[in-house]
């Protein structure tokens, strides 16, 4: 049937196509493209056709390869995203590429939304507790009823400092274990006005309202000794110690959340605890 039609028809077929394509010889010569593929690249015929593919630009070459492949916006055109794959055709190829820039947007978008998900998110998705943005507004909050009704309050912080290498020694399932572990007897030693959550990748904050320093090294020691009862998993059931260091600050008479927890910071004593798994 193919034979019988009009090579006229063909061209206009092929040309009408929404993929851009482009065939190539065996040495690497563009011997034809569709509109679609000069719509695409905003080139005349005469640029392409008859040259060798490591005579046109980067951007060209990478339409000749398998992949997406991202063609930067000029003043001729929009931006694109296209997904191009090669076809053999005995001694030459058929290289074709279809636009998937909508797509790409939208998986863009989805992400951006995921993210933006995720900082509204006041929960950590590995403790279950209050994550870093639910923790400060809490702050902000304790730290406005300092300033307004002369309350006390204290901060402690929880690091443990060698987190890091059970990740690279036994992965982050197991950290994610420890993590979770920790949280657990943390929320078993706190009272019911306290919060606590987790602050940063190896950080643990407290927030205690109506609470002094002195009554805070009490729940430090109290957490010391129940540290050493942590489960701590590894991958070859080796024993592992778990630095851990304490940092507390009580609110004083003009504070705010930054110089609060940058005290709390300053007291980390860096000398850290052990617990063995």
């Amino acid at each position: 049937m193919l034979d019988h039609l009009a090579s006229n028809l063909v061209q206009q077929f092929v040309d009408s196509l929404p993929g851009a394509l482009a065939l190539v010889s065996s040495d690497n010569e563009v011997v034809w493209v569709n509109d679609s593929f000069l719509r695409v690249t905003t080139m005349s015929s005469s640029n392409i056709v008859g040259k060798q593919l490591k005579d046109l630009s980067s951007e060209i070459q990478d339409m000749f390869g398998e992949g997406h492949v991202y063609l930067t916006a000029t003043n001729k055109r929009d931006a694109y995203w296209l997904a191009c794959m090669t076809i053999p055709l005995g001694d030459h190829r058929l290289q074709y590429c279809s636009d998937v820039t909508q797509l790409q947007n939208l998986i863009e978008d989805r992400e951006g939304l995921k993210t933006k998900v995720a900082e509204l998110n006041p929960i950590d998705q590995i403790t279950g507790m209050p994550n870093r943005r639910a923790l400060f507004q809490n702050l902000e909050q304790q730290a406005s009823r300092s300033r307004r009704y002369g309350n006390t309050m204290s901060v402690m912080i929880l690091r443990l400092g060698n987190l890091s290498e059970l990740i690279r020694s036994h992965g982050n399932d197991n950290a994610n274990e420890v993590l979770l572990n920790v949280s657990q007897m943390l929320n078993d030693q706190m009272r019911w006005a306290d919060v606590i959550g987790r602050l940063d990748k190896n950080e643990f904050l407290f927030i205690m309202p109506e609470t002094e320093e002195s009554a805070t090294s009490e729940l430090r020691d109290k957490i010391k000794e129940q540290m050493s009862k942590v489960v701590i998993p590894t991958t070859d059931d080796s024993e592992f110690d778990l630095m851990h260091e304490f940092g507390m600050a009580q609110w004083r008479k003009g504070d705010d959340v930054g110089m609060l927890m940058q005290r709390a910071r300053q007291s980390l004593d860096g000398t850290g605890e052990q617990m063995a798994g």
